[in-house]
Formats: structure tokens, C-alpha cells, sequence
């Protein structure tokens, strides 16, 4: 059984990379007809708060990744937030110090940085020297006694390569004498990432993690506990971490927004989980929006790109025209009405064929429901414009009252050429005050569009300035 999982720390709010994360893991597991599991890690209690991470389920739930396990559903391996498993790590971190494979470390902070600058005048890889691992058991008990707190470290072996086989990188070596002995067990007695991770993935029978390259180095770490504590261990993959058009680290100051962000401002789900999928992966066709279902079948690990994808905004408004164009103009209407309550009622008394062609003029132009309705004002009422009256208006209300057909965008824009081929008038001569009238703006769609949207009575109205 193919089991994957996200498991977010509740430090903040879920970002594009996070997103992108919990979406190939979905994708993986849904194609193999898998599970996918969330599962919540929040052993940095200093930072990880409850409403993060409840404001993680609900963007989860937003972009449609739906969970087979997590903390409120539950299921077979839980508990499934890491601070309700403490029971769990202390008994496995028990088993670590029977067999010796951690020891604990006096170090202080201060010796710590030492070594460490002095690591690199000299060249070397910064790691934890090993200065702890041979102190005696008489050493220990004398430092415990005298009230210093240990932390834990695991003894990684000294000599020899490790080769992490990874699904999207292939077979990477790493020489344990670079790795360095690691803590698995902080001196309060809190586990590190590194240990609940590795059991939470062990117990869980998680069978693939696929997360950013930046924890390739915590796969090999992971994969000795596990191997120290006879578990098995998933298969890994790592995908590109996402950088910024300056081609640094992703964040706020290269443009980086929150889901959520991308929530509040109108953008949809469809369009963030199409433009997720292709960083770093690309589908067969990839102008397509595609459906969840699609998105699944496509899916695959073999296709993904090594190299770091960009996060460029104008890619996903790209797949945000898409989607509002997808939806439709029924759909844009009932979101017009959900956001302007107030103007229901004019939206529902116009007649909607004209209405729904105004509206799938305008949303070509815009990003979001909330963008159609700001470009939408002059609808409601024009704005107050002193502007001169061309002597010529009053007849052009006449002809169009005389219009008997249907009150529609083709009759009204071959009703006004031919008045201004008549008149001898230019075309900015003519349509100009016409749409200053009409909606007190200097530009919008096409007036015969605004006039049909609007309705006979409140055109006229609107160009008699009644």
C-alpha cells in the first residue's frame, strides 16, 4: 500500500512550497490508489501555535487535498500531532541508549560555536566534533550530579559512505566522516525533528516522502535511526526548492504569498494546485487546465525537473484566467451576488443573455470576482462628470426609443454606426461623450455591450441625463 504524508510544522501560515509539497504528495498517493496522510509536527513548542494549524486544515480543505488520515479524523497510527506522541519517542529513545547507538553531550553553546569557526579557518565541514562521544560513564554521572543538562546525540559511524537512492535525484553519496554525530533528544527533553520524524514515518508506514532537496541531508539522518531501530524506512524524493525571480531562496521579500493570501484575494483553487504542479513538474499538455482527476493520471515522479522553478505571480494569474474563464459566466454572476449583496437585486432584474456577455468581456481583464465587480461600478451608477452635451444627444436617444427589436448589443452597435455615418461624426467624436454619459469613465467594453447590460430604460435614461 502506497502511504505518503505532509506533515507541516504549525509555525506559520501554509506557503507555496508547503502547498507544493502536500500536493505531490497527494498526487503520488492517488494515482497508486494510496493514502494520504497529514500529520501535524509541532515539537518547536516556542513557535507552533493552534490556530496555525487550524488554519492549515482549512487551506488544505480549500485546495481540495483531502486527507485519508489527520488529527481530526484520526485513523490507524495515530495520535497524528507529534506533541500527543511524546509516550511514543521516549520509549524508542530508550531503546537508542540500550544499544548505544546516542550518548549524551555536555557541550555548551559557546564551545559549539568555537569549534565551529575554528572548523572553518581550517577548511573543514562544519560537524559536531565527536568531543562527548568518548566521555566515561563516571564523566557522565559527575556532570549530570553537578546539575548540567545533556542533550542526546546519535553516534553516526565513522567511517564509511552512505547511498540515499532517491526517486527524483538517483543515487547520492554521503561520506559519514562530513555528517557529524546529530541530536536526536534536546536537553529539556524534547525530540528533534530528526527522531519524531523518522518514527512518526516508521510507525505510520509511511511509504514515500517526497519534500524539498534542502532535507536530503535529513533523509540519510532519519534513514540511521530508523535502520539503528530495525524500522523500515519510505522511499524518498526530492523535488527543487522554489526560488524568487532573483533566483534566491523563496520569501516575502521576493514575492512569496501565503495560501491563505491567495485565498483572501479572489484566487482559486483550481488555478493554485495547476500552477503548484508545474514547479518542477510539467504535464503532457501543458497549456491545459487541468481537473484533479487529470492531474492524477498525469502525475508522475519520473517527470520531475531537477532544476530550482521560479515562482513568477504572472504564471499563476495565467492559470487564474483560466479557471475564471472555466467556471463560467454563471458561476461569475452568483459570485457577484455572494460579494455585493446589496446590488442583488439590480444584478437579477437585468436580463442575463446581455448581462452574462458584458460579464465574460470584462472577466477576460480581470483576476479575480472581486476585480469584475470594482470594474463593474459605473453599472450601478456613472460617475458624477460635469462634461459637455454634444446638440447631437438628444437625437441619439431618440433613435435608439425607436429601437423595436430586441434590446441587444448587434442592433444597438448597428444602430449607432449608422447614426455616426449620417453625421459625418469621428468615431472618438461620437463614442466618447457617449460612454462619459453613459458611465462617467474614460474607457471600458464595448458601449453597445454596456448599453444591452444595462437595459433600455436605464441607457436612455443615463444619455438624457434624466
Amino acid at each position: 500500500m502506497i502511504r505518503t504524508r505532509f506533515a507541516p510544522s504549525p509555525t506559520g501560515f501554509l506557503h507555496i512550497g508547503g502547498a507544493r509539497t502536500a500536493l505531490f504528495n497527494w498526487l503520488f498517493a492517488k494515482k497508486h490508489s494510496g493514502q494520504f496522510v497529514l500529520r501535524i509536527e509541532d515539537t518547536d513548542q516556542e513557535r507552533s501555535q493552534e490556530s496555525y494549524a487550524r488554519m492549515l486544515y482549512e487551506d488544505m480543505e480549500w485546495l481540495e487535498l483531502d486527507t485519508d488520515e489527520n488529527p481530526a479524523k484520526g485513523g490507524s497510527y495515530g495520535p497524528y500531532t507529534q506533541s500527543h506522541r511524546m509516550d511514543i519517542y521516549s520509549r524508542y529513545l530508550q531503546i537508542l541508549k540500550d544499544k548505544e547507538a546516542i550518548y549524551p553531550c555536555f557541550c555548551s553553546p559557546k564551545q559549539l560555536r568555537e569549534d565551529r569557526h575554528f572548523q572553518l579557518e581550517q577548511g573543514l565541514p562544519p560537524r559536531y566534533s565527536g568531543r562527548c562521544r568518548c566521555l566515561s560513564e563516571k564523566e557522565i554521572q559527575e556532570k549530570i550530579l553537578s546539575g548540567e543538562k545533556p542533550c542526546w546525540r546519535f553516534a553516526v559511524p565513522e567511517k564509511g559512505v552512505f547511498i540515499l537512492d532517491d526517486l527524483v535525484h538517483g543515487k547520492i553519496e554521503y561520506n559519514y566522516e562530513e555528517i557529524g554525530d546529530f541530536i536526536v533528544q534536546r536537553s529539556d527533553g524534547w525530540p528533534t525533528y530528526l527522531l519524531s520524524a523518522a518514527l512518526d514515518d516508521a510507525l505510520m508506514e509511511i511509504s514515500h516522502v517526497i519534500r524539498g532537496d534542502e532535507h536530503l541531508i535529513n533523509s540519510v539522518l532519519q534513514t540511521l535511526i530508523q535502520e539503528a531501530l530495525d524500522l523500515p524506512s519510505p522511499r524518498y524524493g526530492h523535488v527543487p526548492m522554489i526560488v524568487g525571480m532573483d533566483r534566491q531562496k523563496l520569501s516575502k521579500r521576493t514575492g512569496a504569498q501565503s495560501v491563505r493570501e491567495y485565498r483572501e484575494r479572489g484566487f482559486l483553487p483550481e488555478s493554485l494546485r495547476a500552477y503548484l504542479s508545474t514547479l518542477s513538474w510539467t504535464p503532457e499538455n501543458p497549456l491545459n487546465l487541468l481537473s484533479k482527476d487529470e492531474l492524477i493520471e498525469e502525475f508522475s515522479l519520473s517527470r520531475i525537473a531537477t532544476s530550482s522553478p521560479v515562482h513568477d505571480e504572472a504564471h499563476l494569474e495565467f492559470w487564474q484566467k483560466k479557471a475564471m474563464a472555466h467556471r463560467g459566466t454563471s458561476w461569475l454572476f452568483d459570485e457577484l451576488c455572494h460579494l455585493a449583496p446589496d446590488k442583488e437585486t439590480f444584478f437579477r432584474e437585468k436580463d442575463r443573455k446581455p448581462l452574462f456577455l458584458l460579464l465574460e468581456d470584462i472577466s477576460g481583464a480581470c483576476l479575480t470576482p472581486s476585480d469584475v465587480l470594482k470594474s463593474l461600478k459605473w453599472f450601478f451608477s456613472p460617475s458624477a462628470l460635469s462634461v459637455p452635451i454634444p446638440e447631437w444627444i438628444p437625437e441619439v436617444v431618440r433613435v435608439l426609443e425607436n429601437i423595436n427589436d430586441t434590446w441587444e448589443s448587434e442592433i444597438i452597435n448597428k444602430t449607432l454606426r449608422t447614426y455616426q455615418k449620417e453625421k459625418g461624426l469621428k468615431g472618438r467624436e461620437f463614442y466618447h461623450p457617449l460612454r462619459l454619459l453613459l458611465t462617467g469613465e474614460e474607457q471600458g467594453p464595448a458601449l453597445p455591450l454596456e448599453m444591452a447590460a444595462l437595459g433600455k430604460t436605464e441607457t436612455l435614461l443615463r444619455l438624457a441625463r434624466r
